[in-house]
This record gives C-alpha cells, sequence and structure tokens, in this order.
C-alpha cells in the first residue's frame, strides 16, 4: 500500500539522465580508452555494468526516455557506444547525448527543454557525489541518484526509488 500511495504524491518521471565514466562502464574512458573500461565479460565488475545497461535499457518499453548528461569530451564519449563489443546500449537508444565541460545541471535544463518536459520529469544518475550535490543545489526539481562503490547494486539502488513503476 505505500508504495502505491507514494507513486500516486510524487510526479511521472519520464526521462532517466545518466553518467558515463564509473556509472555505465567501470574507468574513464579518457584516461583508460576503449579497452580499458570494464564492461562485460572483462571482470565481475564489468558484468555487474553490463546487467546494469541491460536494466537501463529494459526502461525504454515502458516509455521512459533515455538520456546521457556527461562531463566528458564527446567524441570519446561515444566512441563505446558504436565500438566496444559487449556493450548493450548504443547511441541510438538516447534521445539526447549531451557529453561536454559544462555543468550537469545546465545540460538537464537543456534536456529538459529539448524534450519539452519539467525539471521534474527527469531522473539524474552519478557516482559523483559533488556532481549530484551541484543538480541537487542548481535544478532542485530533478530526482538524483548517487551511487554507491559497487555497480552490483546500481540496478536495486535505481529499482527502490521506484520511480518509474506504472501507476
Amino acid at each position: 500500500m505505500a508504495r502505491i500511495i507514494l507513486t500516486r504524491r510524487q510526479s511521472p518521471k519520464k526521462v532517466l539522465a545518466l553518467d558515463l565514466d564509473n556509472t555505465r562502464w567501470g574507468g574513464v574512458v579518457a584516461d583508460d580508452g576503449l579497452d580499458g573500461i570494464e564492461i562485460g565479460g572483462t571482470s565481475p565488475k564489468g558484468e555487474a555494468f553490463k546487467a546494469f545497461q541491460k536494466y537501463v535499457i529494459s526502461l525504454k518499453p515502458r516509455g521512459i526516455l533515455l538520456a546521457v548528461c556527461s562531463k566528458n569530451d564527446l567524441a570519446r564519449a561515444q566512441e563505446p557506444f558504436e565500438k566496444h563489443p559487449e556493450m548493450v546500449l548504443r547511441l541510438s537508444d538516447f534521445v539526447t547525448f549531451k557529453a561536454n565541460w559544462e555543468p550537469k545541471s545546465d545540460n538537464l535544463r537543456q534536456i529538459a527543454a529539448e524534450l519539452n518536459l519539467g525539471l521534474d520529469s527527469i531522473v539524474f544518475v552519478d557516482d559523483n557525489p559533488a556532481e549530484i550535490e551541484i543538480v541537487r543545489q542548481f535544478s532542485p526539481e530533478v530526482e538524483t541518484l548517487l551511487l554507491g562503490p559497487d555497480p552490483a547494486d546500481y540496478i536495486s539502488q535505481l529499482q527502490d526509488r521506484r520511480w518509474f513503476e506504472a501507476r
């Protein structure tokens, strides 16, 4: 009953905006390169990141829009989606791809404007506490989730918030 009441009280979430490095894969693509990131059979951690990507893509048939919001060089950020053989998500899965050096709170505002949605429709997920705090301060309407250190917990962390459950 509590879950039903909770979903009735919060505004529906329509967009899942995720960071890239140490959120979609292990490592930093700009530092480690395409071969250095952990995704899939590269390690147990890589398997956890792949499972998280499978969960994320499972939200699309429910009408959830996927977006990238990352501080990164655009070409380097897109490379794993185009070339990594174990990447579940591909560029075509995203409605928008913001990889630049602008504040993430500004990029989230741009995402909302492009999609003609309110900021309260967006859930932003990142592994960096500083970035989460900046978004909370400058875009407080956006729901945020700070991921813990173990990627094996990412799915349950996102599911437990129940942002994307049908009413």
